[in-house]
C-alpha cells in the first residue's frame, strides 16, 4: 500500500512539473480531469 501512495505522489509531482515547464500539457491535463470528473458526476 505504501508503494501505491509513493507512486501517486511521484505521478502528481511529475504532472505539476510538466504543467509548469512544458507548453500545451496544461490543456491535456485539464481535458483529462474534465473527462474523469464528468463521468464521476453522472
Amino acid at each position: 500500500m505504501k508503494k501505491f501512495y509513493v507512486g501517486v505522489a511521484i505521478a502528481l509531482v511529475l504532472t505539476i512539473l510538466a504543467v509548469l515547464f512544458v507548453p500545451g500539457v496544461d490543456d491535456f491535463v485539464e481535458q483529462t480531469f474534465q473527462r474523469y470528473l464528468g463521468r464521476a458526476a453522472r
